[in-house]
């Protein structure tokens, strides 16, 4: 089907022109509202990073034209932030909103699941690895994500739906009045640095804390929590991306999947990610709003212009970058002397843990760095003791969401979709206890009514971190032996997080609307809170948690947790509530989850492209790359399900996944569940 293509314009680009307009004066010209503070608005929203623009539009779209929305940021445009790598609710999220993988990936690399690699700190050079698929690209795609961008995009998707997002304001936090009841909160906006409009004052029922570890609001309301044990620091930088893979040290490597690195003391994310830095926010919005437009127009895939030509079109820049950076224990003991390895603390960390390990040291000789991508002082990056928590998440006239109500640690990709949970499930109980304070009959009243509803939200929040918390700590003990990520933590994190009981997201046919996203947002926590997962994860702690960071687990304790992870397992398996298509998932799984070194294959839902090099979707109705418009062979777009499997709707992978094992006997490629180990004394079911 030819679908006639919206004409691209250049209504921003010259507009800034014509009005000389800075970027936050252009960004705001677009709200409905206009570029003026409003005196009154149900609700105020400080912050305009993802989860306050992901709040505000959930909140808007839910139920539309019910709430006024009013969005204040500081910042002149959307800026540089760390957490690039998304999980499938995110992308379940933007389904919703009509932001699928046709539009998407024109704007951000493909995401099809992630892979790890355990090295062996003894026995160097030597490793165990794990991969997951994403999701099937039919169905839906995953995303990496370059911040900016994402952002421009929410702020944009945000204003078309009636929610005002206001760039160069700041609010003054200290001369607020946050009170409880309908109408209460006096939130206080600074003048203007860069249009110079005079302070103002809003009136609003609620107001939302969207600061992320700032913690505006949050932090005057309780001290932060810290958790028991060791925190985490990151440090990180930007390098260039190669487009041949074929020489990078590690087997299986693809770099479309999430990648990591596991070490005793921690691991290094790797991250194929589009950067359009360097371009100007006007002709980004155009770009961005022809995008919305096409997808609005339900335009079909190969028929939108690709990345390149999109940059050409709108004189934009674009390159394919790689984001690499560690998070490791901060019980690190390093060195004294740090000086050979750089002249920044980051660069020191980053280049020491680069030089311990032989794997990584050849590894990133593939890639050169990029100084100053995001400007001046951009070269490197640190941020320390990473994991905390807001105790306190609401109160009379405010509540907090995101980051502003607690971080664990970048490991599985928790950061944007996890705390999504927070910001969509805030939104749908703001319309809740709003409505009902509506009919209180006196400010008391209202208040009262407002605090039963966000409740559960209170509880939701303070169940969320620990649970998450737990589960870093658990990945990173198992990440001192090689065995142990391989066959344990990796196993229990995909096992719990994807076949978690009553909420697959393959039962819902990869699609969610407003009546069951929150459900599954807040029951997923990435399995976290699923009791045989608790149960495997204490035990690795118990056990290995004691241990000396600087000393190797003792072989009985590494058989100790692999056969007590297994019993469970087992366990878990017969019950049948974890059914999923495990075999096509997983490499070196076979459908019960037996583990083997032998059984090397999987699905295939990506392949690179063979003029660019970027990963593509396999999808027969998707025949261009996205990024460069060539276009590619039938056989080089089909899916290739491995076992074979006859698919054209999600129903059948769920027959697939509920299949008994004695049904898949004399299938092609079915291998036999056999030990294989390379390393002494493996242990498997």
């Amino acid at each position: 089907m030819t679908v006639s293509l919206a004409t691209p314009k250049h209504t921003f680009t010259e507009r800034a022109a014509a009005g000389n307009l800075n970027d936050a004066q252009i960004l705001n010209s677009n709200n409905v509202a206009g570029s003026e503070l409003p005196s009154e608005s149900d609700v105020v929203v400080a912050g305009g990073g993802i989860h306050g623009l992901v709040y505000s539009i959930h909140l808007a779209k839910s139920k539309p034209g019910k709430l006024n929305v009013s969005l204040i940021e500081k910042n002149n445009k959307p800026g540089y932030k760390i957490g690039e790598s998304t999980l499938p609710l995110f992308s379940l999220w933007c389904k919703m909103h009509g932001l699928t993988g046709e539009y998407l990936l024109r704007l951000f690399g493909l995401k099809d699941g992630l892979c790890f690699y355990f090295l062996d700190r003894e026995n160097q050079g030597q490793y165990t690895d794990f991969c997951s698929n994403g999701t099937p690209g039919l169905f839906l795609s995953g995303f990496q994500i370059e911040r900016p961008i994402s952002e421009l995009l929410f702020t944009l998707l945000a204003q078309r739906s009636g929610v005002n997002v206001y760039h160069g304001k700041q609010v003054d936090f200290r001369a607020s009045k946050v009170e409880g009841g309908l109408t209460k909160n006096k939130i206080e906006i600074a003048k203007g640095k860069t249009d110079g409009k005079p302070a103002a004052t809003i009136d609003s029922s609620l107001f939302v804390d969207a600061t992320g570890r700032f913690r505006q609001l949050a932090s005057k309301n309780a001290p932060i929590k810290r958790f028991e044990g060791w925190n985490y620091d990151a440090f990180w930088g930007y390098f260039s991306c190669p487009k041949d893979e074929s020489k990078i040290p590690l087997r299986f490597y693809e770099g479309l999947h999430t990648n990591h690195l596991c070490f005793p003391e921690g691991w290094a994310w790797i991250i194929r990610l589009p950067s359009w830095e360097g371009s100007p926010i006007p002709n980004l919005m155009d770009m961005i709003s022809y995008l919305l437009d096409l997808a609005e127009a339900e335009v079909p895939g190969d028929q939108v212009p690709s990345s390149e030509e999109l940059a050409e079109m709108f004189n934009l820049k674009f390159q394919w970058t790689t984001s690499i950076g560690f998070a490791v224990r901060n019980d690190v003991k390093y060195p004294e002397d740090m000086s050979k390895y750089g002249t920044r603390e980051a660069e020191r960390k980053f280049n020491y843990f680069v030089e311990k390990y032989d794997l990584i040291k050849q590894f990133m000789t593939n890639f050169e760095l990029i100084e100053d991508l995001y400007g001046p002082g951009t070269t490197w990056f640190i941020r320390k003791s990473l994991t905390y928590q807001s105790p306190v998440v609401s109160g009379p006239g405010w509540l907090a969401i995101g980051d502003a109500c607690g971080f664990t640690n970048p490991l599985h990709s928790p950061g944007i979709t996890a705390a999504m949970s927070t910001s969509t499930y805030a939104a749908e109980l703001t319309h809740k206890a709003l409505e009902a304070a509506q009919s209180a009959k006196d400010t008391e009243s209202a208040e009262l009514s407002i605090r039963n509803t966000f409740a559960p939200y209170d509880d939701f929040s303070a169940r969320l971190y620990p649970a998450l918390n737990q589960m870093n700590a658990f990945n990173y003990v198992c990440f001192r032996d090689p065995r142990l990520g391989a066959q344990v933590s990796c196993l229990w994190q995909f096992f719990a997080g994807i076949g978690i009981p009553g909420w697959q997201l393959i039962r819902q046919d990869y699609n969610l609307n407003f009546d069951t996203y929150v459900p599954h947002s807040i029951n997923w926590a990435w399995g976290s809170q699923v009791p045989e997962y608790d149960a495997v994860a204490r035990k690795a702690l118990e056990l290995i948690a004691p241990i000396p960071l600087d000393e190797s687990v003792p072989d009985a304790t590494v058989r100790e947790v692999i056969d007590f992870s297994n019993r469970v397992k087992k366990a878990a398996v017969d019950s049948n509530r974890f059914n999923f298509r495990w075999d096509g998932l997983l490499r070196y799984y076979d459908i019960c989850l037996n583990y083997s070194e032998e059984k090397t294959f999987k699905d295939k839902f990506a392949r690179q492209c063979s003029h660019c090099a970027s990963w593509l979707v396999l999808r027969p109705d998707w025949r261009k790359c996205y990024t460069c418009g060539k276009e590619r062979t039938e056989e080089e777009a089909a899916v290739v399900w491995n076992p074979p499997l006859a698919v054209g709707e999600v129903k059948a992978l769920v027959r697939a996944s509920d299949a008994k094992p004695a049904a898949r006997q004399g299938k092609e490629r079915v291998v036999e569940v056999t030990v294989v180990p390379t390393l002494p004394n493996e242990v498997c079911v």
